[in-house]
Parts: C-alpha cells; sequence; structure tokens
C-alpha cells in the first residue's frame, strides 16, 4: 500500500492537513470548547445547539456554489482562499459577546468549510487511481482525528491558564489554519487529469439522470443518518460527559483525545476494507458501531465504559465521509465527482443541521441527553438495514 501512495505522498499530505483544518479545527473542535464558551455567554442547550448548527446551515448553503467555485478556480486557490475566510471569521467569532453573533459568524465559516473539505476530497478522488481510492480518501481523512487529538490536549491546558479560554482557543485554532491556507496555495495543483477511465470529454450529467439512479438516493440518505447522528456526538459528547459524571474538562479532555486517536485509524482501516469488501458493507459495519456507541452514553453507565463509547465511535466514524468521495466517483464517474459530492453532501447538510439543534431542544425538555443519544442509536441502526439493502443492488 505504501508504494501504489508513494507518488502522492505530498498531496496527501496537504490534503490531510487542509481536512484537520477546515473539519477538525473549525468544526469539530467546537465540541471541546462549547462547555467554556457556553458557560462565558450564560447559553442554553437550545442555544448551544443553534450554535453549533448555524454552522452546518452555512455548510450546506456552501454545498449549491461549490461545483461552479470548483469548476471556475480550480483546487489550489479554491481550498487556500476558503481556509484563509475561515481563519478570519473563527478570529472575528472569538470576540462574540452573545450567542446569536457567534452563531453568524460560524454560519459564515460553514460555507468555506464547505468550499474546502468538497474541494479537498475532490482534489484527491481526481489525482488517485481507483483501486487505491478508498486507502488514499481515508488516509486524508485522519486529518479530522488529529485536530480532535490536538483540541483534546490544547482546550484543557489553556483552560487551566486564562479566563475565558474558549477565546483563546479558537483564536489559536484560527491562527493554524491561516498557515495550512498559506501551504495549500503554495503545494496544491491547479490542473488535474482524472486518472480513471473517465475522459474530460464526457457529457455533463442531467439532474435528472443524477436523481433517477437509486443507489444516489440510497447513499444520500445514509449520508444523511450519518450527519445527524455523528455530529449530535460530536457536539454534545463532552458537555453529556461532563454534565452526567460532573468531569471536568481536563479529563472529559482525555475522552476527548481517546476519540481522536482511534480516528486517526478509521479512515485508512476502513477504507482498505472497502476497497476489498465493497462500500455498502462496510458502511453497515461502521453504522452498528456508531449506533453502539451512541447507546452506552444514553445508558449512563459506570464512567470507564465511556472509554469504549469514545474509541468506537472514534474508529467507526470518519471512515464514512471517505467512503462517500468514492462513491461520489464511483457512481457516475470520476470526472463528476465534485458534483456529486455537493449532491449527496447536501443530505449531510441537513442531517447535521438537525442533530445538534434537536438533540440541545431535548436536552431542554427532559434534563439529560439520554433520549437524544438514543434516538440517535435507533437511527444508525435503520442505517445498517438500507447499507445491506443497498449492498445488495
Amino acid at each position: 500500500m505504501i508504494k501504489e501512495l508513494n507518488p502522492y505522498k505530498k498531496d496527501l499530505f496537504i490534503v490531510l492537513l487542509g481536512v484537520f483544518a477546515c473539519l477538525g479545527l473549525a468544526r469539530f473542535s467546537f465540541g471541546m470548547i462549547l462547555p467554556n464558551m457556553q458557560h462565558f455567554l450564560n447559553m442554553s442547550a437550545t442555544e448551544a445547539g443553534i450554535v453549533g448548527s448555524s454552522n452546518f446551515l452555512g455548510y450546506f448553503l456552501g454545498l449549491f456554489f461549490v461545483g461552479n467555485a470548483y469548476k471556475n478556480y480550480g483546487p489550489r486557490v479554491l481550498i487556500s482562499l476558503s481556509l484563509l475566510s475561515q481563519s478570519a471569521l473563527m478570529f472575528i467569532m472569538s470576540f462574540s459577546p452573545h450567542y446569536l453573533i457567534a452563531a453568524i459568524f460560524f454560519l459564515f465559516s460553514g460555507i468555506f468549510g464547505a468550499f474546502a473539505n468538497i474541494a479537498l476530497m475532490t482534489y484527491i478522488a481526481q489525482i488517485v487511481p481507483a483501486k487505491i481510492r478508498g486507502k488514499a480518501t481515508g488516509i486524508v481523512v485522519a486529518g479530522i482525528g488529529f485536530a480532535v487529538i490536538a483540541s483534546g490536549i490544547v482546550v484543557p491546558f489553556v483552560d487551566s491558564l486564562f479566563n475565558e479560554p474558549w477565546r483563546i482557543n479558537w483564536s489559536f485554532f484560527a491562527f493554524l489554519i491561516l498557515l495550512i491556507s498559506l501551504l495549500s496555495f503554495k503545494n496544491l495543483k491547479d490542473n488535474l487529469v482524472a486518472n480513471s477511465n473517465s475522459s474530460t470529454n464526457e457529457p455533463a450529467l442531467s439532474l435528472k439522470e443524477i436523481l433517477s439512479k437509486v443507489a444516489f438516493w440510497q447513499t444520500g440518505t445514509l449520508f444523511f443518518i450519518f450527519g445527524t447522528c455523528a455530529i449530535m456526538f460530536m457536539t454534545f459528547f463532552v458537555a453529556a460527559v461532563e454534565e452526567s459524571w460532573g468531569l471536568k474538562s481536563n479529563i472529559s479532555g482525555i475522552f476527548w483525545t481517546i476519540l481522536g486517536v482511534s480516528s486517526i485509524l478509521s479512515g485508512p482501516i476502513f477504507g482498505a476494507i472497502s476497497d476489498h469488501l465493497g462500500r455498502y458493507k462496510t458502511v453497515a459495519i461502521l453504522f452498528s458501531l456508531q449506533a453502539l456507541a451512541h447507546l452506552i452514553i444514553a445508558l449512563n453507565p459506570p464512567l470507564f465504559t465511556i472509554f469504549f463509547s469514545a474509541f468506537i465511535f472514534g474508529i467507526s466514524t470518519w471512515a464514512i465521509p471517505s467512503i462517500m468521495a468514492t462513491l461520489s466517483s464511483e457512481l457516475f464517474g470520476a470526472i463528476h465527482t465534485a458534483r456529486i459530492l455537493a449532491f449527496l453532501t447536501l443530505f449531510f447538510g441537513v442531517g447535521q443541521i438537525i442533530g445538534p439543534l434537536f438533540s440541545g431542544i431535548f436536552r431542554d425538555l427532559t434534563g439529560s441527553f439520554s433520549l437524544s443519544f438514543y434516538l440517535s442509536a435507533s437511527l444508525l441502526a435503520s442505517g445498517v438495514v438500507l447499507a445491506k439493502i443497498a449492498s445488495r443492488d
């Protein structure tokens, strides 16, 4: 596998850093920062859910424009400018005096997050041969795991040194994203040649052709389930653990770091498995593991079981976006990857808006996060059934 990927190692590294920045730092570190931010801005769980969902609303809106933006500007310019914009918006957001102001800046950050992420995943899908595409996309999504680890270490450390530390943490992550935007501009290629059997003269797909394919709807529904459940977990995992077991950030940061370490393995391991077992069968396995991780939190078991929940969630989760990127190139051809991935990610976008928002509402109505995690586990179980059906088609 190493020899096969060796010609692409520089691109893989830069794209991994891009994913580390646009999704890992700019979004998923928010789950670690949220409890402190919620305290200092005096937010209810519903208001915290609004802030979290605002970013995904922005991501959803960005999906409508990313296909044309990728075509018009190319990967190097689009990725670097999107990361630069995220950095600026996050820095301004760190000065927010009210949750609604934070939500507005987080929304615009989400728009540029969509631009960067879709462009990064399309870039890899277009330069890497189909036979190792699952491995390659699996490697780059490990950037999310590295960011989760970083936030699990940095956030508790800063919490112990500063007043209102969420502002310091958010500003620091914005600075790191700025550096990665500069690296991306310097190192990524502009002109890509699709390496599959696709031709650049291949006719454009009509919307009717896309919507008429059953596999498109099956894949989109699976991405919706993933968006709803995984983003809810990432947003409220730390808050739920601290609330249910009365932990401080230095302890919850350990669980968060375990989640991050295991998630580094998710993409490479299950990306390779999907190359051999099949994409949908692999998704069924991953959803089964995620459902178990959610169920453990819902049952409020002894504290040591949270280690297991964090581990299996991490190792099962971040292979899903890489598999979806691979499916986007396989359903309609690599030349259409950016457009199909953008369409499929609309399903993900709806889910990631709904997940944090309704979880916050349910928390305020019931007094705990248990109902949200129960419902999420049930939804993932339905996804296992759908993935098995899709694998037979």
